[in-house]
């Protein structure tokens, strides 16, 4: 007869009051406790609100050793009840071995999380977790267990694993291209602590991952250690990345690097076969408000990519307006807004012929968000001018433009326009005021705009 069953023969002959509190919570635990049979019925039974219940539920978790188990025994380790946080250590000793590193690792979150809980000290406790995961004979195990790893688990195992090793270079350039961006970064700072000899190729080879957050912390900690560092310079300059190129810039006058000589050097060879090497060229261009030559934006604008054809057309500066509304059409929504931006900042007179064009050729085809995008390059005045003139020459469709006319009317609450005459504004106001007075459109909008 196991203990379990031995203390529930006890409880049924035990004699209390009848209808008493003590029968009831006795009938519960007899009930609830006869009928767990499976391990997962015990760890559930574990967090039960009967302390008495809490405690059978322990014993028998100790009794029955498993990943789970241990979780839900570390669980109790904070519990209310002193005597059930005794007995879930006992239990939680027994996981203490190399034997059982399966379990801890399963149970590494709620490991953590117990550093937090202030019930009990539970100092000693993971102290003793640290140094069986530690052991010599189980470090493979643990390694591998830390390449699966994201977020604090894995920020842990790496600081774990670390701490005692004599030989760090294979877990640093594993650390260094981690899946959790938090460990790549502590890689980076462990670097700085290890001889240059061995931090260098470490740094140089993390340079060449993807992630620029990571790739500057290196270049930040790898510059110091090169007795040359103008090469890496010269390279970083030219990156995809917009932040290694500001800490390039950053640090080139320091070490004598000029960065349009730089540009310079590089537009005078062959036009970048590669994204990223285009994405580097533009951008330091960009940076240094430097021209590129009409051959490079040329075929920039015409590159398969629309991240190249999206810094090529923040580029193109105020002579070079056809290609600014040829981006118009471009697929890309991102180089359509460049395209934009680009054309609200030029003055309305070398324009105006450009937008009305495009909007006389395209207004069905476009979708709405473009058409409005275009149309609202005009000043506010000048939108409705437009459509109204649509509306004259156009009285097929008259009733799509009367629409049109309203939609922009509704849209309306306070037109600034420093372009349109008063006396044009006038004459616009009693077009609307006349169609309203028609019954074309609603008379409520046009009388808001009007005031």
């Amino acid at each position: 007869m196991t203990s379990i069953e031995k203390w529930l023969d006890r409880l049924r002959n035990k004699q209390v009051p009848a209808s008493s509190w003590s029968e009831n919570r006795r009938n519960e635990a007899l009930e609830l406790l006869k009928n767990a049979k499976s391990k997962e019925t015990w760890v559930e039974l574990s967090t039960h609100y009967n302390g008495f219940i809490r405690e059978v539920a322990v014993r028998e978790l100790c009794s029955h050793p498993s990943p789970q188990a241990l979780v839900a025994l570390i669980d109790r380790l904070n519990d209310w009840v002193p005597q059930i946080r005794d007995l879930a250590l006992v239990g939680m000793n027994l996981y203490l071995s190399a034997s059982q590193t399966q379990a801890l690792l399963f149970a590494l979150e709620p490991l953590m999380a117990l550093a937090a809980r202030q019930r009990a000290d539970h100092g000693p406790t993971l102290k003793s977790v640290r140094d069986v995961l530690q052991s010599p004979e189980i470090q493979d195990e643990v390694y591998a267990n830390f390449l699966t790893r994201q977020g604090k688990a894995a920020r842990y195992l790496f600081a774990l694993l670390l701490e005692k090793n004599t030989a760090p270079e294979a877990l640093l350039r594993s650390a260094l291209t981690h899946r959790e961006l938090t460990v790549r970064l502590a890689a980076v700072s462990a670097c700085r602590d290890m001889p240059v000899a061995q931090a260098s190729p470490l740094l140089l080879e993390a340079l060449s991952q993807p992630g620029a957050k990571v790739r500057v912390c290196v270049l930040r900690a790898l510059l110091p250690l090169l007795d040359n560092p103008r090469p890496l310079l010269r390279k970083a300059l030219l990156d995809a990345s917009p932040s290694i190129r500001s800490l390039a810039r950053f640090e080139a006058p320091r070490n004598n690097v000029n960065t349009l000589e730089v540009l310079s050097e590089r537009v005078n060879q062959d036009v970048p076969a590669g994204k990223r090497d285009w994405l580097g060229v533009l951008g330091l261009a960009a940076e240094l408000n430097a021209e590129l030559d009409e051959r490079w934006l040329t075929e920039a604008l015409r590159s398969s990519y629309s991240t190249v054809r999206h810094a090529a057309v923040r580029l193109l500066g105020d002579d070079q307006l056809p290609e600014l509304f040829e981006a118009l059409d471009d697929p890309s929504d991102k180089v359509f807004r460049a395209a934009v931006t680009a054309l609200d900042k030029q003055p309305w007179n070398s324009v105006r012929a450009g937008l009305d064009e495009k909007l006389d050729l395209d207004w069905h085809e476009l979708s709405t968000a473009r058409r409005q995008a275009i149309l609202q390059l005009k000043p506010g005045w000048q939108q409705v001018a437009y459509l109204l003139e649509r509306l004259d020459t156009e009285h097929i469709v008259k009733a799509f433009w009367l629409r049109q006319v309203e939609q922009w009317c509704d849209r309306q609450y306070q037109i600034v326009d420093p372009v349109t005459s008063k006396i044009e504004r006038g004459v616009l106001v009693k077009k609307l005021q006349s169609l309203a007075a028609g019954g074309f459109i609603r008379s409520d909008i046009v009388a808001r705009i009007a005031r």
